[in-house]
């Protein structure tokens, strides 16, 4: 009798256990739970490999370890066609300096809270995505940095599933009468390498790793293209 009522009561165990299993999943399917393991992981990424809890513009200044590069040389800037060539060329070359294909990367992006506006994660990027179904992979959420609220959304992929010749392109066009326009401030992060690209804009962009050998072979590489005004701080953050 004992041994019925045991078993009748780890049958009844079981069920609970099922039952509260087949809650959450329906929860999970309604969208009601988000389990936001991809926003996790990349927050401790950041800590761990660069001691910051956000990423903010300016890069360069806020990095121990970082190199600035100028993209459009203003003495080309007379000649829209000409000076935007040099950007779109400048960008994808560094960035091909520190991506191959197959890397794994995150990509980051802000946008400024402001009355009206809507969260449109997947709006942004979907037109910069190969893989289509990585838009249902996003991080998304608000964040507060130096008193201003931000939207902040995280995507983890390849290099090879984002259109990134594109995506440099609509991001160097943000403040020219050019399209496309990709109009947030964009991070793309090296997760084996780590490493940090971030184009402000078509002046320029920022490079932070976390171990200045990481960046010599890249500004001696190209050297000619470190912007000259912060040479200085540039090669005491690389300790040269």
């Amino acid at each position: 009798m004992m041994t019925i009522i045991l078993v009748a009561l780890g049958m009844v165990s079981w069920f609970r256990i099922l039952l509260f299993f087949d809650t959450i999943m329906g929860f999970l399917k309604k969208g009601e739970i988000k389990i936001d393991i991809i926003g996790e992981e990349y927050r401790e990424f950041i800590y761990n490999s660069f001691q910051k809890r956000e990423l903010e513009k300016p890069l360069f200044y806020h990095s121990s370890v970082a190199i600035r590069f100028e993209l459009g040389e203003s003495s080309m800037n007379t000649d829209e066609l000409l000076y935007m060539n040099q950007v779109y060329k400048r960008s994808q070359v560094l960035f091909k300096e520190i991506f191959l294909p197959d890397d794994q990367l995150y990509v980051v992006w802000y946008s400024e809270c402001t009355p009206g506006r809507k969260w449109e994660p997947t709006g942004v990027l979907k037109k910069y995505l190969k893989v289509k179904s990585l838009k249902n992979r996003l991080s998304a959420e608000k964040v507060l940095r130096d008193g201003v609220y931000f939207f902040k959304f995280v995507l983890r992929c390849s290099v090879k599933d984002i259109r990134i010749t594109v995506m440099l392109v609509a991001i160097a066009n943000q403040d020219m009468n050019i399209a496309p326009k990709l109009e947030y401030e964009c991070y793309f992060l090296n997760i084996e390498k780590k490493i940090i690209y971030h184009m402000y804009d078509d002046r320029g962009l920022d490079i932070v790793a976390n171990s200045a050998e990481i960046l010599k072979p890249i500004y001696h590489k190209y050297n000619d293209w470190a912007l000259s005004y912060d040479r200085n701080e540039i090669e005491d953050k690389l300790g040269l």
